[in-house]
């Protein structure tokens, strides 16, 4: 009897113990608010202040550069009898417990194998950036990621207005999700990506096989509604809505320059020169987008469901490539989607999703450990040549390389 309900249940207690570990190791490293950089100085402050002032009278004079939905959120745990990081350590928990569980999602719509799939979610709670970004770091890189996640997976259905719709709740959360707004733009230049293998959805009336432009006016819909609880507090539109372009003139503002401690090619002595190379560096992005754009319109009859999502994961990791002001945060959506898809998908793929991995770890090691044996232009090397492997092989994947999902 007892080998029979272990047989049956064993699955169930090896996810259900996957979760307590990952809810026990939060719950052990939350409590170091000294590792993070930024608690003190503007999280635990932040909170205080809404304490101080109320909701209302705070959101008028929200503190920080951050748009209203997260200063909702750090209104609300104001009103928690708790000191600030035990909020600001279990809410981005609950988003990577949801991050996790559409990654599952993701991955059984690709593979069609629920297990695997629901596996390959739950590790993701352990990977290490997750781990320290909220647990430790007491950062929000988890709340507008578990969004773009659900907007992944509605974009792989085909249900394209629920995925620009999810996309622009993730963008109201944080600017960083721009950088998978590209694949909404090739997909809709490509008409939809007519190959797509969707015949198990065809008979769904949520299915669109196109989207229209007008779709993308979401976006900005979701944006402008986002902003509503400060201007109704009296905090003023152009302060409020402006949000993002205070954000932008950070390189300049706090002297960020043209990287801060992630490991691309501005490492190799072009930081400092961020007044000069800025605009390059956006137009040179904006010409390999709109060649790689005209590259997946004349191959579209080769991207299926698999290759639509190593192509939103390639378009991500090259804007963080070229764009300036990349933090070491800024790749967590990535990466959390290229670690599955190399393990589920392409495992080709297996020794760049690891090398990036480490390079992230270095980065976290250096921010919240102060670690000292790891200088980033050694470990931009690795994650520029990830990245350039990456690059060689979906080109040669979209020139009509085997894309059959490999688990």
């Amino acid at each position: 009897m007892k080998k029979k309900l272990i047989d049956k249940y064993l699955f169930q207690i090896v996810l259900g113990l996957f979760i307590v570990a990952a809810f026990l190791i939060r719950l052990k490293l939350a409590p170091n608010t000294e590792l993070s950089p930024d608690y003190d100085s503007y999280y635990r402050e932040w909170v205080e202040f809404y304490r101080t002032n109320g909701i209302v009278q705070g959101l008028a004079h929200a503190p920080g550069d951050y748009y209203v939905p997260f200063n909702v959120i750090y209104a609300l745990c104001s009103l928690l009898p708790v000191a600030p990081w035990v909020p600001l350590s279990m809410i981005p928990f609950v988003c990577e417990l949801v991050s996790a569980f559409f990654i599952y999602k993701i991955f059984f719509l690709l593979s069609g194998k629920k297990q695997p799939s629901i596996l390959i979610g739950a590790a993701t709670l352990f990977l290490p950036f997750v781990v320290f970004n909220g647990a430790l770091w007491k950062q929000v890189d988890a709340v507008y990621t578990c969004f773009l996640m659900i907007s992944i997976y509605e974009l792989l259905r085909q249900r394209y207005r629920a995925s620009i719709i999810w996309y622009a709740v993730s963008f109201a959360f944080k600017l960083q999700s721009i950088i998978f707004f590209p694949l909404f733009v090739i997909l809709y230049l490509t008409d939809g990506y007519g190959a797509l293998d969707l015949t198990e959805t065809k008979n769904d009336p949520k299915v669109k096989k196109t989207f229209s432009i007008f779709d993308f006016l979401w976006i900005p819909v979701v944006y402008l509604i986002a902003g509503l609880p400060e201007v109704l507090a009296g905090h003023g539109l152009r302060a409020t809505y402006f949000a993002y372009l205070g954000q932008t003139g950070e390189l300049q503002s706090e002297g960020y320059g043209m990287v801060s401690f992630f490991p691309n090619i501005y490492n190799w002595g072009l930081d400092p020169y961020d007044e000069i190379l800025t605009l390059p560096a956006v137009l040179t992005l904006m010409v390999i987008l709109a060649v790689l754009a005209l590259f997946c319109y004349k191959r579209r009859e080769n991207i299926d469901r698999s290759t639509l999502l190593y192509l939103a994961i390639f378009l991500a990791w090259t804007c963080l490539m070229i764009l300036p002001g990349m933090h070491e945060r800024y790749d967590y959506a990535m990466i959390l989607l290229l670690t599955p898809y190399a393990i589920m998908c392409r495992k080709k793929l297996l020794i760049p999703a690891v090398t990036v991995n480490l390079c992230s770890l270095a980065t976290y090691s250096i921010t919240l450990f102060h670690s000292d044996i790891f200088d980033m232009r050694f470990v931009s090397i690795f994650y520029v040549a990830a990245y350039i492997y990456t690059a060689f092989d979906i080109i040669g994947l979209l020139n009509g390389g085997n894309s059959k999902v490999e688990v």
